[in-house]
């Protein structure tokens, strides 16, 4: 990310000018008065050193924290697409399989016209109404089953402390 920013600079024209001038003042200016900063430079050098591995430990934290600041840049700006897009693409899924179980209750029927239509609107909703209860019976489940396998652990923890 850090790399494909500096390119980006590097790839103007004010941005390379503003290197080349920088380039330009460290060789005139900061480079000529490296041998008077030597000594002074010694006594600070092992605060430096210590100020380098603390910002290399935060570093090191940020980078365990916000894995994905060392991914590239394209999956980065991918990965935020597709979260901006996530609510679109869930509506359009759930609108199409409405609409296909709708279809699929309208041959169902077998007519043409407001009959049977309205008899497709009925028998859809409740296809879709089943298929949500089943998904929830089965989440409702699984999460009980964790809390009862939770609630035995809790137990068996009193007991053992109970019995010491």
């Amino acid at each position: 990310m850090v790399k494909d920013s500096i390119d980006t600079f590097k790839s103007y024209p004010i941005g390379q000018y503003s290197i080349d001038l920088t380039n330009s003042a460290y060789a005139n200016f900061v480079k000529p008065t490296f041998p008077y900063l030597e000594k002074p430079a010694s006594y600070a050098k092992p605060y430096v050193a210590k100020a380098d591995e603390i910002g290399d430990n935060i570093l090191s934290i940020v980078d365990e924290k916000v894995p994905i600041l060392k991914s590239e840049t394209k999956d980065i700006q991918q990965q935020i697409f597709d979260y901006a897009n996530w609510p679109l693409k869930t509506a359009g899924e759930q609108k199409d399989y409405v609409l296909n179980t709708y279809n699929n209750e309208y041959n169902k029927c077998g007519g043409d016209g407001v009959v049977a239509g309205g008899k497709a609107l009925v028998s859809g909703s409740f296809v879709i109404t089943s298929e949500w209860l089943h998904y929830f019976s089965t989440l409702l489940q699984r999460k009980k089953e964790e809390a009862k396998d939770t609630a035995q652990d809790v137990q068996k923890t009193v007991e053992e402390k109970t019995d010491n």
